[in-house]
């Protein structure tokens, strides 16, 4: 059974780390990122560093995650920063059931937008239908800004 929690522990800085990597859809510096800002949160507490979390368990495997938080400078805005699901647990709806929890808890915090920045490349298909199935709009796209034929995907809502 799968269950929710918002607040970081010391082994999800491993376990966000293997789960990140073993979607093959992020590259190294990426699975890092992943780890600096569990890293941040425990070292800062959530509220100061401004990251937000959901991790689903099950069975005290770590299963997904999702991050969302404030964008500085802005009125309400927040990013989802990541969303990550295990391999072993994708196409079970635990996707969905991340972002919108995470666009609940976002409200809960006064956002009244939520964006989205995202790959381009044919391997987010399923991320991008994610995003649109919970009434995501794909606002603009630039293009090669990752890397060559890897273009940037702005998905945004108003919550």
């Amino acid at each position: 059974m799968t269950t929710f929690r918002t607040t970081p522990q010391p082994s999800d800085r491993g376990t966000v780390r293997r789960l990140v990597a073993e979607t093959g859809v992020f590259s190294d510096i990426e699975v890092g990122w992943a780890v600096e800002i569990v890293d941040a949160a425990l070292d800062r507490g959530c509220t100061a560093t401004g990251y937000h979390f959901l991790f689903a368990d099950n069975g005290g495997e770590l299963e997904g995650f999702a991050c969302f938080g404030p964008i500085d400078g802005t009125a309400n805005r927040f990013d989802l920063y990541w969303i990550a699901v295990s391999p072993t647990a994708q196409g079970k709806g635990l996707g969905r059931k991340l972002l919108a929890e995470s666009m609940t808890a976002a409200r809960a915090l006064n956002a009244t937008h939520m964006f989205i920045d995202t790959s381009t490349r044919d391997d987010y298909a399923a991320a991008h239908k994610l995003y649109e199935a919970l009434g995501f709009s794909r606002m603009g796209t630039l293009v090669d800004f990752y890397s060559d034929g890897d273009g940037k995907a702005l998905y945004g809502q108003k919550l």
